[in-house]
């Protein structure tokens, strides 16, 4: 989970209405130089953003029954975060979005980026595990909506590592950064 909260960041640099961006077995790395070379980075307003993140689904076969209530009884409810974009990482989001350790083990198997909307399938790799994931999104300079699943047969012989999920993130601009957001635009789970 931590994993494809730490990729939505990107998803929203991708986002502009205006040019086109398709890409079909790329790395993150060459989606983002084909973000970069189209002049579809995206033009976002500096500020603070705020938003949320819901799970709406998950399902962990072999999960003991006390986590599975525990997991439950937190789904729907949305996780609060605040972020500060720097008039810097506004001019060149595509660069401070789509760097970082998180994505180096994903390959987008499509990517499609046009009129403010994202339709992407991302695989990534990590700790032995594969992840299969979507995202669909739609976005503007002040605001974003964006559905993601990720599922994953797990580790062999680790039944509980694999999963199921469905989640929505929302944000939008909500004024200056004021300094009690985090140092940069990062979703929640991540240290501020």
């Amino acid at each position: 989970m931590k994993k494809l909260l730490l990729l939505a960041p990107l998803a929203l640099a991708a986002c502009n209405s205006g040019s086109k961006v398709e890409a079909t077995n790329a790395s993150v790395e060459e989606v983002a130089n084909q973000v970069a070379a189209s002049g579809a980075a995206p033009q976002l307003s500096p500020g603070r953003w705020e938003g949320s993140a819901t799970i709406l689904s998950m399902e962990i076969p072999g999960m003991p029954p006390e986590a599975a209530a525990q997991m439950k009884s937190a789904m729907g409810t949305a996780t609060p975060f605040a972020s500060c974009l720097t008039p810097e990482q506004a001019k060149k989001p595509a660069a401070d979005f789509f760097a970082g350790g998180a994505q180096k083990d994903c390959t987008y198997e499509k990517f499609t980026m046009a009129d403010g909307k994202l339709d992407a399938k991302m695989q990534c790799k990590s700790s032995g595990m594969t992840i299969d994931m979507t995202m669909d999104g739609k976005f503007a300079s002040d605001n974003f909506q964006l559905a993601m699943t990720s599922k994953s047969a797990g580790i062999p012989g680790q039944p509980a590592s694999a999963h199921t999920m469905n989640m929505k993130m929302e944000a939008r601009r909500t004024g200056e950064c004021n300094g009690t957001e985090s140092k940069a635009p990062t979703p929640p789970g991540k240290a501020s």
